[in-house]
């Protein structure tokens, strides 16, 4: 089984960034490390089992706890560790009246609330959204997201938010990646789309990729384009790239990827999401590249990402 420690960035919707990632490789495991007799009733993409966010009204913050973390004891071995507690960042807020303001980094939000002006306490909804790229996307949607929530009541703070219909997944950074893919390996310069998979949630930035490379690069035709897929025809060939069954939930978010030529078909499915105590009971038999300084593991993505680059491949030969 091939299993990779990581410590990238992690989002879902727009929860704080977590600091260590567990990545599998799940199509070339010998075994499934997240099956068992329990996986079937979690739905790790919205599990608030272990995660809980609360307001702090003296430094004005909003900050991730946990009822507990996944520690490593060893390379090969992990621990459930009910004393441990995440305690994050989330936001930083100011707020007077009726408006509240969020920053997380790079990402600002602007929210009006359905409650008494004057207190926290109510629903929240967006109104404003300055994303992590620094452009301004006003109104409900933040591109990716649309109605989006926040309920606050005491020191209890929850948000939602769904994706939006009309975002489009054709200019993503992943897409992106894989049209690169496919044109290079046309033309003999690629070993396959990599990391594009993992980037299919992240914005490309206000220049449209595809109609770039179409009309001022003249890469290749478009034969039709929607919001979640491109058929386009390159060096005698007809391609299909579609996005597949995208979900985002309040702790995780996946997505299937499929390309699709010469009647063959390739898909990379992506999963991301909080690491709760049934995912942090994996027997993982060889060492691990890991490295984090408090030693807990706090999500982990799920990627059939070799099986998908060889199939890719094969889609040329």
């Amino acid at each position: 089984m091939q299993l990779h420690r990581s410590i990238p960035c992690f989002a879902a919707i727009s929860i704080a960034a977590l600091a260590c990632t567990a990545c599998i490789d799940s199509e070339s495991a010998n075994a499934n490390p997240l099956s068992g007799p329990d996986n079937s009733s979690i739905d790790r993409l919205n599990d608030k089992s272990t995660y809980y966010y609360l307001i702090d009204t003296v430094q004005h913050q909003v900050r991730l706890h946990s009822t507990a973390q996944c520690k490593m004891i060893t390379r090969a071995k992990y621990e459930w560790d009910t004393s441990a507690d995440i305690n994050s960042l989330l936001y930083n807020y100011t707020f007077s009246g009726d408006t509240l303001y969020l920053k997380h980094y790079d990402e600002s939000v602007l929210v009006r609330t359905s409650g008494t002006p004057g207190s926290l306490d109510g629903t929240w909804k967006v109104v404003r959204y300055y994303n992590g790229l620094g452009y301004e996307v006003p109104g409900e949607s933040s591109g990716l997201t649309a109605n989006r929530l926040i309920t606050i009541s005491g020191d209890k703070f929850d948000e939602t938010s769904e994706i939006a219909s009309t975002f489009d997944w054709t200019n993503t950074m992943g897409f992106n990646m894989s049209l690169d893919a496919i044109i290079n390996t046309q033309d003999g310069m690629s070993n396959g789309p990599g990391e594009a998979s993992s980037n299919h949630f992240v914005e490309s930035g206000n220049t449209d990729n595809v109609v770039y490379m179409a009309t001022m690069l003249h890469e290749f035709t478009i034969i039709n384009r929607t919001t979640t897929s491109l058929e386009f025809a390159r060096k005698g060939r007809t391609f299909l790239m579609e996005i597949v069954n995208p979900r985002l939930g309040s702790t995780g978010k996946s997505v299937t990827y499929r390309i699709s030529t010469n009647g063959l078909t390739c898909s990379s499915t992506y999963e991301s999401f909080y690491i709760n105590e049934y995912a942090c009971d994996w027997n993982v038999p060889e060492p691990l590249a890991f490295s984090n300084s408090d030693g807990f593991i706090y999500n982990a993505e799920k990627i059939n990402r070799y099986d998908f680059d060889r199939c890719f491949q094969s889609l040329f030969k």
